[in-house]
């Protein structure tokens, strides 16, 4: 195998490597079910099949993940 034929490679492997590293740096799109500005993240599947994600809510245009406040209160008390 001659030299340029080597170097020619070489360059072809190179750009092979680079492409993956690109392709595995893109980061999933995850699907949003949504109405309004209330959402749920599909983030994968149960082994029943059940989705299974996030509860999400869109703020400036961008969903973001709810928190949750927890708390006891008093019957009665407001």
């Amino acid at each position: 195998m001659s030299v340029r034929a080597r170097l020619l490679l070489v360059v072809i492997w190179l750009a092979s490597l680079v492409g993956v590293g690109v392709w595995a740096q893109t980061p999933p799109q995850l699907r949003v079910i949504s109405g309004g500005d209330l959402g749920f993240r599909v983030e994968g599947q149960a082994r029943d099949g059940t989705p299974t994600g996030k509860l999400v809510v869109r703020i400036n245009g961008q969903w973001v993940e709810a928190g949750f406040a927890v708390g006891i209160a008093k019957a009665g008390t407001k």
